[in-house]
């Protein structure tokens, strides 16, 4: 595995734990206010535009509340019906005119406002000073005859033409005919207009947003508004998602975001509509969002650094502790690790002292140890002179056997032979099961002589097993134990049978005995898990147990327990499937 320093693992932790966490944090909190931020600009520009709209809707209904106003006055019917004959009669209706003029331009529209009255006498009676040609041109208008034809309804012109300068703005007009009391009689038309201007002052969207407009366009395609916008095109694209009432909606054209609202005026058919720029909506709220970012990657970048300089600080101590013992890898035992630090790592570095110290102590016990076990293996070499000697004896009697023709003897001798070469060579502790298994059957064909034929052994070896490897004289014990605790005294069946599950190689030594029962099968085996030695040779249950338990692990062994169903002991020796 590729070595990584406990500096980089702190600071990786660092970052993946805390700093990461505090980031995504502090983007998904920051998300969230500004889509608050966002939600409540978008709802306060539509109030605004939503208040623009019905501003030029009031100034509308004003209009039509200033004609209702002049059609219903009696005086103004009795004036259409008999026009003025003296001088007298003709101050007396220019002062009831002005006085009626006076209160509609105070109380309910502007002082701007055009009134106009014609009867059908040829007289005009205006209070913006009429002209002849004024006069004409209003007689010849389409608006006009229009009018005349609605026979009383009102029409409304959006941006027609300035009746009074043809070369200033037009005008928005109502006109009307103004029947008598009993509508059967028109005494004349009434025209109330006002500049388009007093309009796109309206239209115009009071945000200090760019590229935001208004404009308002009648049934026609007629409209009014800021020109250099291209608003006719603007119009064309937005026309077809466009329902009657109010709609606030977000509309893209050309890769650009806009909030556009729109209001329908039922009283005359007309559509104003409202276009804020979307970029221009969220333009301080995208500077919040550059100084949050700012903040964000200066707070980083503080925040590591403070990182790698505690890491460095807490790792330096480790660094030159790992120094210290890179020393004695290299076999400097006269080193001493010297720390300030009254924390975790000076009382390692005083333990690592310690831990030098006891090991210069132990390398020398070691060194005398050494030397006493060579003199022990000496010791050993000279002692296996003696069954060495008991062996050649043994292979000289056997040969004595054969030339005599003694041929049960001389097997035994063989068996016995065979038994004493597997205990003699310790050189090889660990043998195949198969090598194990001639080991049991030149000790059964010595029990076979021993106690005849009474005992039936049988062998279910599973071939798989045969290869895996045992230790030496692992077995043999096991079957011994069968004759000396079960079958010498009555007979019965032996049976050995192997295994291999999930790994682990499982051999069975079962007896059918009536010398052991469950107390005693569970005795025993106490006897072979106690510590203590009790004076048991090298080839003993405990000796066997012992044995694997030291070289695989405590938990594989031998375990011992009764049947008392099958009226069977069942030894088994359990051991991981090892193979040379």
């Amino acid at each position: 595995m590729k070595f990584i320093s406990l500096r980089t693992k702190l600071i990786v932790a660092f970052i993946t734990f805390i700093l990461i966490p505090i980031l995504a944090a502090s983007i998904i909190g920051y998300k969230e206010v500004e889509n608050v931020l966002r939600n409540q600009i978008e709802s306060t520009t539509s109030d605004r535009l939503h208040q623009v709209n019905m501003n030029i809707e009031r100034k509308l209904k004003a209009m039509m509340y200033a004609s209702n106003s002049i059609v219903l006055e009696d005086n103004i019917r009795e004036l259409l019906r008999r026009p003025y004959t003296t001088e007298r009669e003709q101050l007396d209706i220019s002062k009831l005119i002005n006085d009626k003029y006076l209160e509609i331009s105070t109380t309910l529209i502007s002082d701007n406002v055009y009134l106009t009255l014609i009867d059908n006498y040829g007289n005009m009676y205006t209070n913006w000073g009429s002209s002849e040609s004024s006069y004409e041109r209003i007689l010849h208008s389409d608006w006009y005859n229009q009018t005349v034809d609605q026979n009383g309804f009102m029409v409304w012109s959006l941006n027609q033409e300035n009746y009074i300068h043809p070369q200033k703005e037009g005008f928005i007009t109502v006109s009307r005919v103004i029947k008598s009391q009993s509508l059967t009689e028109n005494l004349g038309v009434l025209i109330i207009s006002e500049p388009v201007e007093n309009y796109i002052n309206i239209l115009k969207v009071r945000t200090n947003i760019p590229d935001s407009y208004g404009f308002m366009v009648d049934e026609q395609g007629s409209m009014i508004g800021d020109q250099s916008k291209n608003i006719n095109q603007i119009y064309q694209y937005i026309k077809p998602t466009l329902t009657r009432g109010i709609d606030t909606f977000n509309w893209e054209v050309d890769g650009k975001k806009a909030i556009v609202s729109t209001y329908h005026i039922p009283l005359t058919g007309w559509r104003v509509l409202q276009i804020v720029s979307h970029d221009g909506i969220f333009t301080d709220v995208s500077k919040i969002q550059n100084i949050v970012f700012i903040i964000l990657l200066v707070s980083m970048a503080i925040f590591i650094g403070i990182i790698i300089l505690f890491s460095t600080m807490l790792t330096r101590p480790l660094i030159k502790l790992r120094e210290t013992m890179k020393r004695v890898e290299e076999g400097d035992l006269d080193v001493t690790f010297t720390s300030k630090n009254n924390d975790e790592i000076g009382l390692l570095g005083k333990s690592f002292n310690t831990m030098i110290s006891q090991t210069r102590d132990n390398v020398k016990q070691r060194v005398l140890l050494e030397r006493n076990r060579e003199k022990a293996k000496l010791e050993a070499l000279q002692a296996q002179i003696n069954p060495h000697f008991l062996y050649n004896t043994l292979n000289t009697i056997r040969w004595m056997s054969v030339m005599a023709g003694t041929k049960n003897i001389t097997k035994m001798l063989m068996s016995l032979g065979q038994l004493l070469d597997m205990s003699i060579h310790r050189g090889q502790e660990e043998i195949t099961l198969k090598e194990e298994l001639e080991n049991v059957e030149a000790f059964l064909t010595i029990q076979k002589y021993r106690f005849g034929d009474s005992i039936k052994v049988i062998e279910e070896i599973n071939p798989d097993t045969v290869d895996c490897i045992v230790p030496k004289l692992s077995l043999q014990p096991l079957v011994e134990n069968v004759y000396n605790h079960g079958l010498f005294l009555h007979g019965g069946t032996m049976e050995i049978r192997t295994q291999s599950t999930n790994d682990i190689l499982e051999i069975h030594v079962i007896d059918n005995g009536k010398n052991m029962d469950q107390e005693k099968a569970s005795q025993l085996m106490n006897d072979i898990q106690k510590e203590e030695h009790e004076g048991l040779s090298g080839i003993g249950l405990k000796n066997v147990h012992q044995r694997i338990q030291m070289m695989f692990g405590e938990q594989y062994g031998i375990k011992i327990w009764r049947d008392n169903i099958e009226e069977k002991t069942y030894v088994t020796l359990s051991l991981p499937v090892k193979r040379f």
